[in-house]
């Protein structure tokens, strides 16, 4: 790792055997006068991280209080996708080439109690709850509920799945969808309404989507309103901003309007600066940030589809640096954008983008090599998984500055944040694909 300005202090190697943690005990909730005064109980932690253990086929929990690893589960087959649940208390692990969604409960978590809320901190646990449909691949949040896209097969149609951190802890989802035919689409859930890809069954050659439909949640079921006749050819990413909601096609940007009545759609055309050979395929949104990110290949453009004078900005990561994972901090006061020179940058969406600076952080990965990111939504923190998987980099995305470095003791795959989510946290929308 280069020097860096930032003071740096490591945590001792985490032990590989299990700690079974028990449950920390809190004030009593109960009492003989109902009349008493209850204040709420809260818990100071900057929570937990979920990694994967390829080495031993194992999910690990690890406290980002003591360092030490809190629980370790078996999980056969290929390594999956590591998520967190909406409220940020269950781990969504997808297995895509297995057919299988998993769920972990974290055991950090709040309870409401009529006249105070109530903070617990658990043992991890795997829930019996799991979601085994035709390859589940797109995994995104929004208006608290998270939207698994199952693509299915030759044998299978897809379908949407959508659950909440209240379904969870009843091991259940709140509501699915099937579609006519199989595509790698995606859906987004938005004020009560789904937001979900369409395919024609005539279409050859491609599994990727050209339209967008339109459904209204109805307590446990989506019922059908709109079909939008603008099409999106070879549509491939989708987001959600403070105003709008974007999918990319081969020939710009579907934008819906979430403001004006009936959902209106326009249709931006690539900008002109675009690379050729190249379209925007992944899209990244912030609920609090009225611009969306598009990536195409190496470019990087914001996107603002209310402007009159200047729809795309480009983002300058510097000449010959490529992006290796980017996205929002919790409400939007940053993007990151981490380099595959090893360097992160950070830019500053209310302040027209600019660029705050650049941070080096680890080594430049090999080819083939990636970091992973995760956010906390708790704190100001981002976590970098170094390639290789061997630490956890803890970076304040206030200034840059890295606050400590996490010897892991084992090669891991995959990171999530698990915890007690801060006050008025809104997710940021990120493409989850596996």
């Amino acid at each position: 790792m280069p020097a860096n300005q930032f003071f740096l202090f490591a945590v001792p190697p985490l032990k590989t055997s299990v700690l079974l943690v028990s449950t920390i005990l809190l004030a009593a909730c109960g009492g003989s006068n109902s009349d008493d005064p209850h204040t709420d109980t809260e818990i100071d932690t900057a929570g937990r991280l979920a990694l994967f253990d390829a080495g031993e086929s194992a999910l690990k929990i690890v406290d980002l209080d003591s360092g030490e690893l809190l629980s370790s589960m078996a999980m056969s087959g290929e390594v999956p996708a590591l998520y967190a649940s909406p409220g940020n208390r269950y781990l969504v692990a997808v297995q895509r080439g297995n057919d299988l969604v998993s769920i972990v409960d974290s055991g950090l978590y709040t309870e409401d109690h009529g006249d105070h809320l109530h903070d617990y901190a658990e043992t991890p646990s795997l829930l019996s709850l799991t979601l085994n449909d035709h390859k589940p691949t797109h995994y995104t949040v929004g208006d608290s509920y998270g939207v698994v896209f199952f693509d299915g097969g030759d044998a299978a149609s897809s379908k949407v799945t959508v659950f909440s951190d209240e379904t969870l802890g009843s091991s259940s989802t709140l509501a699915s969808l099937d579609l006519e035919t199989n595509m790698h689409g995606v859906a987004k859930l938005v004020d009560g309404h789904l937001f979900v890809t369409y395919r024609d069954s005539s279409i050859t050659g491609t599994t990727l989507p050209t339209m967008v439909e339109r459904y209204h949640l109805d307590g446990g079921s989506f019922e059908f309103e709109e079909r939008y006749t603008e099409t999106c050819p070879a549509l491939h990413g989708a987001a959600v901003g403070a105003h709008s909601l974007g999918f990319g096609c081969s020939d710009g940007v579907l934008v819906i309007d979430l403001q004006e009545p009936g959902y209106p759609t326009a249709k931006l055309a690539n900008p002109a600066s675009l690379a050729e050979g190249k379209r925007i395929g992944t899209l990244l949104g912030n609920h609090d940030v009225e611009e969306l990110v598009g990536l195409a290949g190496d470019q990087m453009f914001v996107i603002d589809p209310e402007s009159e004078t200047q729809v795309y900005l480009e983002l300058d990561l510097g000449a010959g640096v490529g992006p290796l994972v980017q996205g929002f901090s919790a409400h939007g006061e940053v993007f990151y954008v981490l380099g595959d020179d090893g360097g992160l940058r950070l830019f500053v969406p209310s302040d027209d983008w600019v660029l705050m600076g650049t941070f080096p952080v680890t080594d430049a990965p090999g080819e083939g090599e990636a970091p992973a990111v995760t956010l906390s939504s708790a704190q100001d923190r981002l976590f970098v998984l170094e390639a290789g998987g061997q630490a956890v980099i803890e970076i304040d995305t206030t200034d840059g500055g890295i606050v400590r470095t996490i010897d892991l003791g084992f090669n891991a795959s995959g990171i999530a944040w698990l915890g007690l989510a801060g006050d008025g946290h809104d997710h940021h929308d990120e493409e989850h694909s596996h």
